[in-house]
């Protein structure tokens, strides 16, 4: 990831360079430029300077929001991975994004070994699971059906599957 605005080196480096500007400024204006030229360059370089400080508030303000922001996605993962009932996320494709435990022993797999792939490779009736996943898309409602999940290496498991779309819109 580059240089974001509240990185201190990249605002300090810009304070710096506005505060030589301003020296090379007065050194000029002393030379005898007009004045109007001059105040024109001081107002901008104050201007500048105004903008460098006002990023580094935003700046600082973005990092505190990212640490808010990771702290709920925290939160959420903990509640997501300890809910007891079998629970995946995946893409309107299908494709796994992210399964809780329950799902993982559901699957007879882990959870990493679930990320990435097809959440129809389970169903027993993969024609009626993408009517299911086809219908969320179309109208954005809760959608339920009786599915017959196949784990790895063990019996079919008679369902109910509730499918939701992660957000509205």
């Amino acid at each position: 990831m580059g240089a974001t605005v509240s990185d201190k080196h990249t605002c300090r480096r810009w304070t710096i360079a506005i505060s030589q500007l301003k020296s090379r400024a007065a050194k000029v204006r002393r030379g005898g430029v007009p004045n109007d030229t001059a105040d024109l360059v001081e107002q901008c370089l104050t201007l500048c300077d105004a903008v460098v400080r006002d990023l580094a508030g935003a700046g600082l303000q973005l990092d505190e929001s990212r640490l808010k922001l990771d702290s709920q996605i925290s939160l959420w993962t903990h509640l997501f991975d300890e809910m007891p009932i079998a629970c995946v996320e995946t893409d309107a494709s299908g494709v796994i994004l992210g399964a809780n435990r329950a799902a993982a022993v559901l699957f007879n797999t882990s959870v990493k070994h679930l990320s990435a792939r097809l959440l129809m490779h389970f169903a027993e009736d993969r024609d009626q699971f993408g009517q299911l996943l086809r219908g969320l898309s179309a109208d954005g409602a809760r959608h339920g059906c009786a599915l017959i999940i196949r784990p790895r290496e063990r019996a079919p498991v008679h369902m109910e599957a509730t499918v939701v779309v992660r957000s509205p819109g």
